[in-house]
Order: C-alpha cells, then structure tokens, then sequence
C-alpha cells in the first residue's frame, strides 16, 4: 500500500519514524513533543500496524489543527508488529539521520538538536541516545530518572554483554548505519532495541548525550513488560544470535554474556512471575559465570527482601553510586 503524503518539502535532515497500533488516544502526545522540538529540518513518517482505533483520522486531525513546518506522511500496513512498521519507517526514510519515537513515549525539546549536534562533530560515530526518565501516562509523575553511566565509543564488547545503552526512542542513527546493519529484527517480539545496537556497534561507534531526554511512559496498555514470556524467548534468542561473534571476542565476554542471560532471566522470574526460587537459581548461575557483576549480587540478595524494601534501598545506592562502576541498572 502506497503512503499517503500529507505534506512534502525538500529533503529532511531526520527522519522522524513512528510505529504505532491502536493508540490513537495517546499518539497525538508523541506528536506534540515532535513538533516543539528546536530542530525542525525533519519529517514524520507514522507506520500504522493496522490500527482499528480511528488512528489516521487522529493523525489527520492533529495535523489540521496544528500546522506542523514539517512534513508527515502516514502509512498503513497489514499487520505485522513494531520491527516490521520499523522496517518500513526506515525504508521510506528520506533523511540522512533516522530517529525513532515509539508512540506512547514522549521528547523533551532541545532532544534531536543535541543528537544532530553530537553527530555533527563526531563524523566517525554512527549513532547518539540520550539518558531518559520513567513517567507515568496518566498523572505525568517522574517515577525514575536513570542516573547511571551512560558509556559511548567502542561499545560491542559492552552490548554483547547486556543491554547497556538505552531504549529505541532515545536513539538517534545515521540512516546508512541502519541498512548496513540490517534493520529491526522481526523475529524478535522483544529487546529488539538492544539486538539492533548490537549489530550497530558492529559498524560504527556509539555517542551518548547522558541528561534526560526523553520520557518513557508506563501504562497498563501492551508494552514488552506486560508479555514476560516474550522477553524470556527474546533473551534466549539474542544469546544464541550472537554466539559466533562473542568467540571472536574473548573468554570475558563469553562469560559475561553468559551470567547476563541468567541474571535478566531471573529478575523476569522473580519480577513478573513471581517465582523467587527459580531467580535466586539463575543468579547464582549468573555468579558462577561472572562473580564480578555488581548487579547479578544485588539481584540475589533483593530476591531475599520484600519489594518496597529491595526498590527502597536500590534507589538510596544508585543515589550515591549510581554514576560509578558499582552502580545498580538491572534490579
């Protein structure tokens, strides 16, 4: 199905991709936070996975009322889940940067014209995320905001290991980059973000604008976390994806990567299927593996402690360490 071009102009610096299924109730907040961006050099491209929700009448709507100097266009697919309506943004991209903005998060002003900046001096790094906060949709309460390390350069090594940078809206890739690398996943349901930095690392170096920049928002609607099992299968999936090249990569990493798969597949037992003794089972294998990482001992020691207490003293730590090495990100 052809897209339908709601506006055009000359040739965008960025691509603004949008995937999207049945939130129309919410995507216009995404659009609003595109639109008092200082950078304006773009275009939006909204990938409908074949909403039944009114969504390209919102869309329609939203564009009437509000005028944007940017281009929009929307296209409607058959279903085929986020990695494919991805896929697709990316494909009708015609900017030299693509940036991605899932439809129920949000970005702060200033957030595209700092990642253009930052890639603008650094012409050997192919990508740029930014730090985020977690906010609730509903009451727009500031639940977290992520104060560890946020690394760049030569990341392959890290993101072999775990997911060590940040999530898809925050990230800011040459388009080049990106069709070198493959794409999105569709066999991934879940952790698709971090496969894809994974094999971005591969080819380029990764920048990072560390202050918050975007708003993750959590709501009860369907997000990765309301589908524990899809992660389990996700991390499965990367660990043997990638088994070749961890062996090209030294005995750490293997080892590492090992006891990182336990860990997150313990904290999915012990965080949304409630059973304890099977996460307390995978972070001592996960210690095993790599008795080196601050958060596989933190991880066994919380599963021992009811959940207001472990959140409690995870918040008071990183308060004071979480800028550091020993800083707590996975539990």
């Amino acid at each position: 199905m052809r897209p339908k071009i709601l506006e055009m102009s000359e040739t965008p610096v960025v691509s603004v991709v949008i995937p999207t299924y049945n939130r129309a109730h919410i995507l216009c907040d995404a659009l609003d936070s595109v639109l008092v961006q200082s950078f304006t050099d773009l275009e939006v491209i909204v990938v409908d996975d074949a909403s039944d929700d009114g969504t390209e009448i919102a869309v329609h709507d939203w564009r009437s009322r509000n005028r944007p100097p940017f281009p929009i266009r929307f296209i409607r697919q058959a279903r085929g889940g986020g990695n494919v309506a991805r896929n697709r943004g990316i494909a009708e991209a015609r900017g030299e940067f693509v940036a991605f903005l899932d439809s129920d998060d949000l970005w702060h002003a200033d957030k595209i014209a700092r990642q253009v900046t930052r890639l603008r001096a650094r012409p050997d790094h192919g990508a740029v995320y930014t730090g985020l906060r977690e906010v609730e949709l509903s009451t727009g309460a500031v639940l977290a905001q992520h104060g560890h390390r946020f690394p760049e350069g030569d990341l392959l090594d890290a993101l072999l290991v775990s997911d060590v940078t940040a999530p898809t809206s925050t990230y800011l890739v040459r388009r080049q980059v990106l069709l070198d690398a493959g794409c999105f996943d569709p066999a991934l349901a879940a952790r698709q973000d971090w496969d894809m930095w994974i094999r971005v690392a591969e080819r380029t170096m990764i920048a990072c604008v560390p202050e918050a920049l975007v708003d993750l928002r959590l709501h009860s609607g369907p997000r990765t976390a309301s589908d524990p099992t899809r992660e389990l299968q996700a991390y499965e999936l990367i660990l043997k994806k990638y088994q070749p090249l961890r062996r090209s990569r030294g005995l750490k990493v293997r080892l590492a990567a090992r006891a990182s798969y336990h860990r997150r597949t313990g904290r999915v037992h012990l965080h949304y299927l409630g059973r304890r003794w099977r996460a307390i089972r995978h972070y001592l294998i996960a210690i095993l593996y790599w008795p080196f990482a601050v958060d596989t001992w933190a991880a066994l020691i919380g599963a021992a402690l009811p959940a207001r207490l472990r959140a409690v003293l995870r918040r008071r730590w990183n308060a004071i360490f979480g800028g550091t090495a020993i800083g707590i990100r996975s539990h």
